[in-house]
């Protein structure tokens, strides 16, 4: 039954990955839609493999990036979590910060950012880090919370020092929403990422959709976009993948 159950799930987004750009491709074909205005897939696909060494360098950009802003975003969010949910006073002070930069739109915030960090790679860093971090801060604090009292009154009998509790008992504890927040994250700092492009200066793939678009390049604009996509799923089935070999005991 599992291995009927783990064919039907990757087989089930195969199919209609496949059924949605049929699809399109035939909707493209019986309306004669021009390319400018929406690309065939065939089209796009060819792009991303005949213009690849043209979009390389702002894949590895945008790669940059994301990758630094998150790798950078997992040890403040956690850390912050763990002071936050550790002393009430911190908590009622830090947590309305928290929850402004969750659900605040960063691109709103991207100007004033340039104006003190300039256009260069620091600043779209940065960026990635604020919005990356608060995720992931917001469900490491739910996960610690959420921890039963009766296995820290359990740790604190056995004469566990608090470092020792948080590491044996309060992360493993809350590992299923720490995996959530980071998977949120990986998410959210693709997405940030591609807006600060889109803005702030000539690089990364986000700068690369806007210039596209404005030649009405359109096939090499959805190229960009696809290979954006694939950023950002690689990443998010990385993160599920650590999960399965670290959360083991949650099969």
């Amino acid at each position: 039954m599992k291995k009927k159950s783990r064919i039907s799930s990757v087989a089930a987004p195969v199919v209609s990955f496949l059924l949605i750009f049929f699809i399109w491709e035939m909707a493209c074909v019986v309306n004669e839609i021009p390319a400018w205005f929406l690309p065939k897939p065939t089209e796009i696909f060819k792009s991303m493999v005949v213009d690849f060494p043209e979009f390389w360098p702002h894949i590895l950009v945008t790669l940059e990036v994301v990758l630094i802003g998150f790798l950078i975003a997992i040890p403040v969010g956690l850390t912050i979590a763990t002071l936050v949910t550790s002393s009430p006073l911190l908590n009622a002070a830090m947590s309305p910060y928290i929850t402004f930069l969750v659900t605040t739109p960063l691109i709103s915030l991207i100007p004033l950012l340039m104006l003190m960090m300039g256009y260069g790679l620091n600043m779209r860093i940065t960026t990635v880090v604020i919005q990356s971090f608060a995720v992931i801060n917001m469900n490491a604090c739910t996960g610690f919370n959420n921890v039963p009292v009766i296995r820290k009154e359990l740790m604190q009998s056995m004469g566990a020092s608090p470092v020792k509790t948080f590491v044996k008992m309060t992360l493993p504890s809350a590992a299923t929403d720490i995996f959530t927040g980071l998977r949120l994250a990986a998410i959210f700092a693709t997405t940030t990422c591609i807006s600060v492009e889109y803005s702030a200066g000539n690089t990364g793939l986000g700068s690369q959709i806007i210039k596209y678009s404005q030649y009405l390049k359109t096939t090499q604009s959805f190229a960009c976009i696809f290979y954006v996509t694939i950023i950002g799923l690689i990443m998010y089935s990385l993160i599920s993948i650590a999960q399965k070999k670290i959360v083991s005991w949650k099969e």
